[in-house]
């Protein structure tokens, strides 16, 4: 057995946090992989996953993962983790010497309400309590089933062969992304990314599931933000809001201005990732206007003082000449004249 103990105490870190957000726990009877935990650090083009990293020991290790409650005291979690060296809801692997340990394959499958129960017992029979809560604090509370830890325990080797377990750590929290209250937030679309620096422009957006009643809509600019007007009533079926914009700090912008606009969750401060949107003058054309309004009025003046400056030297001939208004008088008709003239002949004869 090789190992080889450096100055200083061991300790664990994990050094890859598992990503918060965007998982989504999975039931047995789903019947379907539970998938793979990913590492905070992981996005479209690059796969990472939790890793640990031992301090001041180098040498073969026995590594148990398990998942435990959000809050503390960090009671074992009636959920469990499943994938290859899995079993009755932890993880446990005897791991060759390495000073940073990745993990691949563990997969999150929870457990339906009524089942919590048994779940837990099960954790209690198999010795699954990491940080050794008393039986009676484990059953006080109810389990938040919506997010979890991963608890890491290791134990490394002495020389003399046995096992010693360093303190165990754990992770930040991990939410199941079914659940509109611990969701990851997503602006999936919206109708339009511009409005009036003056507000009241009607929005349309559509978003993954939120909860109507802990959802706002947050624009910003660095230290300026300000919150979209909507009521619960218009947010539809968890995935729509219709509100309308802020105004802007400026009323009186002169040019566009571009700011920021993303979801918030208040409940725990969480957002989304932000989109642009663009602040317009009031009358976008108002400017414009005026200066093609004073260019006018401009020429006017010019045209109507060269006029009278040009008018008695120019020629008789080149002179714009006026129209005389021509009148005919018309005066009431006699009664003879107002007839025919075969009438006036008959009566004539």
């Amino acid at each position: 057995m090789c190992f080889l103990v450096f100055i200083g105490h061991p300790y664990v870190e994990i050094i890859e946090q598992p990503k918060a957000r965007g998982m989504r726990f999975r039931y047995k009877c789903e019947g379907r992989s539970a998938g793979s935990i990913p590492g905070e650090k992981s996005n479209d083009t690059t796969k990472t996953h939790p890793a640990i990293k031992v301090h001041n020991y180098s040498g073969p290790l026995r590594v148990r993962i398990s998942l435990v409650t959000k809050n503390q005291p960090y009671k074992p979690h009636p959920h469990e983790l499943v994938g290859k060296d899995c079993k009755h809801g932890y993880y446990e692997a005897d791991l060759q010497e390495r000073r940073i340990h990745s993990f691949q394959n563990l997969g999150i499958q929870c457990v339906k309400k009524k089942d919590v129960g048994d779940a837990v017992s099960c954790r209690l029979q198999t010795q699954n309590n990491p940080f050794n809560i008393p039986e009676p604090k484990i059953w006080e509370e109810e389990y938040d089933l919506n997010a979890v830890r991963l608890c890491v325990q290791v134990s490394i080797t002495l020389p003399s062969g046995e096992l010693y377990p360093l303190e165990p750590v754990v992770s930040q929290p991990i939410y199941d992304n079914r659940a509109p209250n611990t969701a990851e937030l997503k602006i999936c679309r919206v109708n339009r990314n511009c409005g009036s620096c003056r507000g009241g422009d009607e929005i349309f957006l559509l978003c993954d599931k939120v909860q109507k009643e802990d959802i706002e809509v947050r624009f910003f600019q660095d230290s300026w933000e300000s919150k979209g007007s909507f009521s619960q009533a218009d947010v539809h079926r968890q995935v729509a809001i219709v509100f309308r914009t802020p105004p802007y700090h400026d009323p009186n912008l002169t040019e566009p201005v571009r700011v920021k606009m993303q979801l918030r969750r208040p409940s725990d401060r969480e957002v989304s990732e932000a989109v642009d949107f663009q602040y317009l003058p009031a009358d976008p054309d108002e400017h414009r206007l005026m200066e093609k309004r004073k260019r006018t009025e401009g020429m006017l003046q010019n045209l109507k003082l060269s006029s009278i400056i040009t008018g008695s030297s120019m020629p008789a001939d080149r002179r714009p000449f006026s129209i005389a208004k021509r009148t005919l008088g018309i005066s009431k008709p006699t009664a003879a004249s107002s007839l025919p003239a075969g009438d006036q002949l008959t009566r004539s004869n």
